[in-house]
């Protein structure tokens, strides 16, 4: 049976039309569209504008309409029920959208800008055809060998299965590395005007969470170190103590029993057992003062811990409070 012309021509249209549909989506067509359509928050445009992108970087970044959110809706859009520090945002590959947790402290200054920026990373590595990516993956993880082993980076990165790995990598040192090698450099200057800036954000908000945890360490040891001190103290003291008690009494059952040469003789033993006496006595108020500092340091530590639980708490939808130490 004859085909028609007419049928060879519908389908030749769908093809045509599967083809500009195609090369309208490659070429960025949508993100257009979806830009337009936008329409950030105050606060939102504030940190689009910090992040000071280029072009493309801006036009992706609206595209996947990012948004500020509370902790509910995060919990549920970012299915974040899970005990992290750092749960800060997502990007939903399948909406193209990015979420944002909305954290409101003046101590994490730059948060929302550097999340913001790894998150807007993710939507650029899902718009990268598959022959950039295998390059790109190349680029990425020549670098991340570079790392050492203790870096944060390579150390948080061995939790990510292979099909994540480069996407979050990508993420992470676009937004965490400065002098990065010069084809990266390039790719991420088609996003960002200034690369280096967008890392100082990290470094700005990642700043208060090294130091506090700096302040409860450093506190920590001088905790450990004078309870030692003390307890040492405490057990040398009461058996000072409890050896000079048995010859005073020893030495009043002489001095009463008439045991002595002469009176000079039991006030030669009797002024150096008093001076035994005022030695311990002034070993423990030493020992009270270090037990006071210990106090102190226990109200330090515990204030810091408040601090600590309060930022994170500010900082993360699902933050693990660290107790406080009683003395």
């Amino acid at each position: 049976m004859a085909k028609s012309s007419k049928a060879k021509g519908v389908v030749l249209g769908i093809l045509i039309a599967l083809f500009v549909f195609e090369a309208f989506d490659f070429l960025g067509g949508y993100d257009y569209i979806k830009a337009m359509q936008y329409q950030p928050s105050a606060e939102m445009e504030t940190v689009i504008n910090n992040l000071d992108l280029t072009d493309r970087g801006e036009r992706i970044l609206k595209a996947a309409n990012p948004n500020l959110d509370s902790r509910d809706t995060f919990n549920k859009k970012c299915n974040s029920h899970t005990v992290e520090i750092y749960v800060l945002g997502c990007y939903l590959t399948g909406d193209d959208a990015i979420h944002l947790y909305d954290v409101d402290t003046e101590e994490l200054d730059g948060v929302k800008e550097s999340t913001t920026a790894h998150e807007l990373l993710h939507a650029v590595y899902n718009r990268l055809p598959f022959w950039e990516k295998s390059s790109l993956n190349n680029q990425l993880k020549m670098v991340y060998d570079s790392l050492d082993e203790n870096n944060e980076i390579k150390t948080s990165m061995k939790l990510y299965n292979d099909d994540d790995f480069y996407d979050e990598l990508h993420s992470r040192l676009g937004t965490e590395i400065k002098d990065l090698p010069s084809e990266l450099e390039k790719h991420y200057a088609a996003i960002f005007n200034d690369q280096d800036a967008i890392v100082d954000y990290y470094e700005k908000y990642s700043g208060t969470f090294k130091t506090l945890e700096n302040e409860l360490k450093t506190i920590e040891g001088k905790l450990e170190n004078l309870k030692k001190e003390i307890d040492e103290e405490e057990t040398r003291l009461k058996n000072t103590a409890a050896n000079l008690n048995i010859r005073i009494d020893d030495y009043n059952s002489r001095v009463s029993a008439g045991n002595y040469s002469s009176v000079s003789a039991a006030k030669t033993e009797g002024n150096k057992l008093q001076m035994e006496v005022d030695k311990l006595n002034s070993d423990y108020d030493e020992l009270s003062k270090k037990i006071a500092e210990y106090n102190k340091l226990i109200g330090e530590y515990n204030n810091s811990v408040i601090r600590t639980n309060q930022i994170f708490d500010s900082i993360n939808s699902n933050s693990e409070i660290i107790e406080t130490v009683n003395n």
